[in-house]
């Protein structure tokens, strides 16, 4: 029964918004499933169908179907014995409106070896929504078209197992990404905001952010190979491997910063307002931001496990890994700018006291290399003491450089008139660093019904950073130069404390209890030396939590688990010159309920409540009051549920019935300075579905359901709801 109500849930999802997604999964038994196919070899057909209104982005990024009535293949599984030592297993998927594809082939022969070999599509769907900002009620979408992303990945392996004999294993990966998607780096506008007029600038600034989405641009391909041997001499186990692969990324983020707000020349009147319309503002500025990336990688590995005694172990393990990656970056800013004679000119800024949309060509070339190593122990005291410790050492280079070409150009505001700038800079970075990591774990089951296990690590990492870069530099009226390299130079050290403590206890065989203690204490120096002598840079954070799950059995055919998580966590930033103290301190409380109720044969019930209590305290208001109302503390309190309930009609019908709900109520509407702060929406979602056995070798499926999404960080723009419809007919081959 546990099983069928997994898979229902990770059709459905928690969210009501993926309830679309129960219509293509495969049911599995239970108590209450007493609609089968026979056989295992079976292909499914099926097609659904939505009527959603409102955002229709928002709603293929929650169902991730793109097409209101799409259909196709959603299951092949053919198992075929070619002799009575070889098997072949073919697996495949079609769905177009989905894009989901799959082709799957595995080729098995005894005590020879195996290979598989295949190719897996998907697409994953973005909504595009952009952000909300309620202080003038603007709503900026990303972009008209749609936006997703194609993922890709072409997998076959080779394996050799004689008997007695090396096991030999050969594995290629090739896997792409291509596509358009949402940006966490944002523009500027100043339709969120409240515009200030300033003489002494180019353009007006604003005492609020200003924020305004953007959208990616992937091109991605990832090449993986590895050649690998194991083998055991007695008892004694050794495996090599060494491995490769390339990295080819080339991916351009728009730019489109103040949009719509295109300023006339000469723009300072005599008698100046305090504040100017937002579409009079500031220039428009268009281009693209692009970053590109190859790279080789070679890794190689060899580990050996073998017994020096009664219950004593030992490993080894050494590792090399190496990189050579030649990287890329542009930038093409076009500010358009309208004159007296209603000319538009491409600028980029270097002008101080303007925001400067520079244009800039750089290439640059990076090696790495990590060498490690791992020896350690595993040792069983008696019957109940289980103790394994391990340490590991690893040395860490890098080195890089990158020249960048610049292409600014000065601008007389009041008459338009520009003047070309081309610079040059060079820039070049090491990273050293030595790693030191003991860790140790046991278990220990020597008391009656009790489990005690623990695990405990520390990594001591220091090292040395050097980064050397150009700087341009202005003056107002005055020249563009490229002025002395900038030079700075630290000591890294870094201290990761983890530990974990836990017991399960089987108090009865209707009752059992499991608990966990954690703690994660991370400190990170960076020390100003040479030319950055008195610098400094910590940053530490301490979080401590507590995991208690408790499962019930009070009657048969009833089972409950609770499941309760806290966590409370602090970090502090001190940093020469700026503000000293903590930065945050934030809590979580987490609580779920399951509960699994199988009143009869042909009946099953299944409830799931999580309850989560999120919230980050930061150093407003002591940081400055609301002059810096952009740090603010947040709540991400909201909780979620599902109920699903299943029913034998007669020995050859099945009946669901599956509601799922989330609510979350944090937005907060009143920060001024940054985007708003929270989440606030409402997702309910209730389908029912039949399955009808109609012969030994044919069943049908049908469901029927209504989502309704609603978000209050969208100010209810990206709203959508509608009916949701599946059919398919499942024949056994």
């Amino acid at each position: 029964m546990n099983t069928k109500i997994s898979q229902l849930l990770r059709t459905a999802g928690l969210l009501p918004a993926a309830c679309l997604a129960v219509v293509t999964t495969r049911a599995a038994d239970s108590k209450a499933d007493t609609v089968k196919i026979e056989g295992d070899n079976v292909i499914k057909v099926s097609a659904q169908a939505t009527d959603f209104s409102g955002h229709r982005a928002a709603s293929q990024a929650s169902t991730q179907v793109f097409r209101n009535l799409s259909g196709g293949i959603e299951e092949l599984a053919v198992g075929h014995e070619l002799d009575q030592t070889t098997t072949l297993q073919i697996d495949g998927r079609a769905l177009p409106g989905a894009e989901d594809y799959l082709a799957q082939f595995r080729l098995t022969r005894f005590e020879v070896g195996s290979l598989e070999t295949g190719y897996k599509r998907f697409r994953t769907f973005y909504d595009g929504v952009g952000g909300f900002f309620p202080l003038n009620n603007a709503w900026l979408p990303i972009h008209p078209r749609a936006l997703y992303v194609d993922r890709g990945r072409f997998f076959t392996t080779a394996t050799i197992a004689l008997p007695k004999q090396p096991v030999f294993t050969l594995r290629y990966t090739n896997e792409t990404r291509s596509g358009r998607k949402d940006s966490t780096i944002w523009g500027d506008t100043d339709f969120t905001g409240v515009p200030i007029y300033s003489l002494s600038s180019l353009n007006p600034v604003s005492a609020n952010r200003k924020i305004i989405p953007a959208y990616l641009e992937l091109s991605e391909r990832h090449e993986n190979w590895e050649a690998s041997v194991r083998h055991g001499f007695g008892s004694t186990r050794v495996f090599f491997s060494i491995g490769g692969g390339r990295i080819k990324n080339l991916n351009t983020r728009s730019i489109d910063r103040y949009p719509g707000e295109l300023r006339p020349f000469p723009a300072i009147p005599s008698n100046p307002p305090a504040l100017i319309p937002p579409q009079l503002a500031n220039n428009e500025n268009q281009g693209s931001d692009q970053q590109g990336v190859k790279q080789d990688r070679l890794t190689s590995m060899a580990r050996v496990e073998a017994p020096v005694g009664d219950g004593l172990k030992v490993f080894a393990e050494a590792s090399h890994f190496s990189t050579e990656a030649e990287t890329s970056g542009s930038r093409l800013i076009y500010a358009k700018l309208q004159t007296p004679v209603d000319v538009k000119n491409e600028i980029g800024l270097f002008t101080p006291g303007g925001r400067p949309p520079y244009s800039y060509l750089g290439t640059g070339t990076t090696e790495s290399t990590v060498v490690t190593g791992i020896v350690g122990l595993e040792a069983r005291t008696g019957k109940h003491l289980r103790l394994q410790l391990a340490f590991k050492g690893e040395d860490y280079s890098s080195r890089g450089k990158s020249n960048a070409n610049y292409l600014s150009t000065m601008v007389v505001q009041a008459t338009g008139v520009t003047t070309p700038v081309p610079l040059t800079g060079q820039n070049e970075s090491t990273i050293d660093e030595k790693v030191w990591v003991p860790e140790a774990e046991f278990r220990y089951t020597g008391f009656k019904d009790c489990t005690l296990y623990g695990t405990w690590d520390y990594r001591n990492s220091p090292g040395d950073e050097y980064l050397r870069y150009g700087s341009i530099t202005t003056s107002p009226g005055g020249p563009v130069v490229l002025a002395a390299p900038v030079i700075s130079t630290d000591k890294v050290k870094e201290r990761h404390h983890n530990a974990t403590l836990g017991a399960n206890w089987n108090l009865s065989r209707a009752a059992t209890l499991r608990a966990e203690v954690f703690t994660k204490d991370h400190e990170n120096r960076f020390t100003g030396t040479a030319a950055n002598l008195g610098d400094y840079y910590h940053l530490d954070f301490d979080i401590r939590g507590a995991r208690l799950t408790a499962e019930l059995r009070p009657a048969p055919g009833l089972s409950c688990k609770t499941r309760y998580v806290h966590q409370r966590g602090k970090a502090a930033i001190a940093s020469a010159g700026y503000l000293d103290g903590d930065s945050n301190d934030s809590k979580r409380h987490s609580i779920g309920e399951t509960i699994d109720w199988n009143p009869g044969k042909t009946i099953y019930v299944q409830l799931n409540v999580n309850v989560v209590f999120d919230q980050t305290s930061t150093a407003y208001p002591r940081a400055g009051g609301s002059a810096n109302d952009v740090l603010r503390n947040s709540d991400n309190n909201y909780w979620n549920g599902s109920l699903v309930t299943g029913f034998a009609m007669d020995q050859s019908t099945d009946a669901t019935v599956t509601a799922t709900w989330y609510k979350a109520d944090n937005f907060n509407r009143e920060i001024t300075a940054s985007d708003p702060l929270g989440a606030g929406g409402r997702d309910y979602a209730l389908y029912a579905g039949l399955k009808r056995r109609f012969s030994p070798k044919v069943l049908g499926h049908a469901k029927l359901g209504y989502v309704d999404s609603r978000n209050d960080t969208t100010g209810g723009n990206t709203n959508f709801r509608g009916p949701v419809g599946y059919l398919a007919i499942e024949y056994g081959l």
